[in-house]
């Protein structure tokens, strides 16, 4: 029995057009109305079932049709369609001219497999493109997050660059004070050494010194009770406008320490890169330091302010390097 059909069908969704079919599909097929060259000894009327898309549940729908051609070849078949379109094409009493039915994948009237056989193929088609996008999406995150850090790191900064304007500008106000703070020093120093040596040179025996006052609240300022730390209320007042802990800490640093020990000491007296150590800072100073900010910030973790002490060594130290070269 040949295996394929040429059918038009006479009514359903797809009256008067052309289909290919399996002859298994055609109800109660007689092989034996058909000629040896494929065409019907006489106009053949069947009923066939009508196999499109998935298979219903209880079975396919059927309709009537009329067999044009049967070949066991499926180009014949084809061939065959495309001429009897051509055919009715010629024809000028046709109103609507018969075309041919949407093709159907030969692999659907296999089994009723096949179905599942095509959703496994449209899943692995669209796995790669899945991972197109999930790897689209891992790219715009990556970039996002490093725009962030990029936005975070100028904000940081420009706010650094406002603390040192801020500190620049604070220097340039209060400057011409704190020299005149220290030309009244010098001054009366000078003043008690002359009252020394025309005391001597009288004969008179000098009376002997004085015991040093005190810091007083407008000369020196302790930065934290009870630590023995100073300096002057100048630079103690510039230190409290700061606006953050770290500049808080920086100018207290230059306050406590003189610029000789800075350059040749870090916090802890460590080396980076197998070098040298450095010296410590004092640590009673550097306690007084800590307990000042934590004072003034107290949501500050202790290790920023180590973390800013050494920033400050190290920005002094390329600085004065700066200078020399």
């Amino acid at each position: 029995m040949r295996k394929f059909a040429v059918v038009q069908w006479v009514n359903g969704e797809d009256g008067g057009k052309y289909s290919e079919v399996k002859t298994e599909a055609i109800r109660c097929y007689d092989d034996s109305k058909i000629n040896e060259e494929g065409y019907p000894n006489s106009s053949y009327a069947a009923v066939v079932e009508w196999q499109k898309g998935k298979k219903p549940r209880h079975g396919w729908p059927v309709y009537s049709a009329t067999i044009k051609f049967v070949s066991n070849n499926r180009f014949h078949t084809t061939n065959k369609i495309k001429e009897l379109i051509e055919l009715d094409c010629q024809q000028p009493d046709t109103n609507t001219l018969p075309t041919k039915r949407a093709s159907v994948l030969p692999a659907r009237y296999d089994s009723d497999e096949t179905d599942i056989e095509d959703a496994v193929t449209q899943t692995n088609r669209a796995a790669p493109q899945t991972q197109t996008v999930a790897k689209r999406l891992i790219q715009q995150h990556a970039n996002a997050s490093n725009t962030l850090k990029v936005r975070r790191l100028e904000e940081e900064n420009e706010r650094l660059k406002k603390e040192n304007e801020h500190l620049r500008g604070m220097l340039i106000t209060e400057l011409p004070n704190l020299i005149t703070q220290v030309k009244t020093a010098i001054n009366s120093t000078s003043s008690a050494s002359s009252d020394i040596s025309t005391d001597l040179e009288c004969g008179s025996s000098p009376q002997a010194p004085k015991a040093a006052a005190p810091p007083t609240s407008t000369e020196k300022v302790e930065i934290y009770p009870g630590t023995s730390t100073y300096v002057d209320s100048l630079a103690w007042a510039v230190a409290q406008n700061a606006n953050s802990a770290s500049c808080f800490v920086r100018s207290l640093l230059t306050s406590v320490f003189p610029m000789e020990t800075l350059l040749v000491s870090n916090l802890r007296g460590t080396s980076r890169d197998g070098g040298s150590n450095r010296q410590p800072l004092d640590k009673a100073k550097v306690n007084a330091i800590y307990r000042a900010t934590l004072l003034k910030w107290p949501h500050v973790v202790p290790s920023s302010i180590g973390a800013a002490i050494n920033a400050k060594l190290t920005e002094i130290r390329a600085k004065n390097k700066k200078d020399y070269v």
